[in-house]
């Protein structure tokens, strides 16, 4: 009789055999950032992630443009030294936020929010994707200006110009990936990344001797710790904010981004 009863309830082993094939299979794989972007571009492929290119052309075209006029004319003008640096540490997200903020402003016009929230790689998913790209032909464009700019005058320090430009650069990064993740109406978003420039081109009106000053006056290594941490954060936000929208629709959107 007792043999009969231990013969009516599995092995305990086999149990535990079953219970972690039953884990490993309910567990969602979570792929590394690298693998979630080759995906989306083997999937959708470039043509529909920078599907506004014409837009971006002409976005690049004119800032490219206006580093160009800001370096030729520099010689004849005599701009003085103290300007620079604010006007880098103004310029240099300027190019990263319309051309990150452009898809939900075009989405908003068009009224393809809903619809492009339900596809399988909705608008923010496409917008990470974008955002990791644009900050780095950001920080190569930046870099080449800065190049340029000491070239043309023997006075200008390339290491702190460059530590300025990419401190901007992944700062407003960071800023603008943590207000798309929390921020819902697109006039708060693009209210909040246009104070940034409200706020450095005021600094760099009202006073930019006492700008420079405060801007040369952080030592580099705190710079470069600034940019290790922002970029490990700026990363880490991206997979965050891929994964967070992966499985996001329309019904949380409705009311408004």
């Amino acid at each position: 009789m007792d043999k009969n009863n231990q013969s009516l309830f599995p092995d305990e082993r086999l149990v535990e055999c079953e219970i972690n094939t039953i884990v490993v299979k309910g567990m969602v794989k979570r792929d590394s950032l690298a693998k979630m972007l080759i995906s989306m571009y083997k999937q959708i492929g470039i043509r529909f992630i920078m599907r506004d290119y014409k837009e971006i052309i002409a976005a690049v075209a004119v800032m490219a443009l206006f580093m160009y006029v800001m370096t030729k004319n520099g010689q004849t003008t005599q701009y003085k030294q103290t300007y620079y640096y604010g006007i880098i540490m103004l310029v240099s997200p300027i190019l990263y936020m319309f051309l990150s903020i452009f898809p939900f402003i075009q989405n908003k016009l068009n009224e393809t929010y809903e619809v492009e929230m339900t596809c399988k790689y909705n608008l923010y998913q496409i917008a990470a994707f974008r955002m990791l790209s644009f900050s780095i032909f950001c920080f190569l464009l930046n870099t080449i200006w800065i190049i340029l700019l000491a070239m043309k005058f023997s006075s200008f320090q390339f290491v702190q110009a460059f530590l300025i430009s990419t401190t901007s650069l992944l700062l407003f990064s960071l800023v603008l990936i943590y207000i798309l993740s929390t921020v819902k109406t697109l006039i708060a978003k693009v209210g909040i990344q246009l104070s940034w420039i409200g706020i450095n081109l005021m600094l760099v009106i009202i006073d930019s001797t006492v700008y420079y000053k405060l801007l040369v006056s952080v030592p580099w290594y705190l710079y470069g710790m600034i940019i290790c941490l922002a970029s490990y954060l700026y990363v880490k936000k991206i997979k965050e904010f891929m994964l967070q929208n992966k499985l996001r629709g329309v019904n949380e959107y409705v009311n408004g981004y």
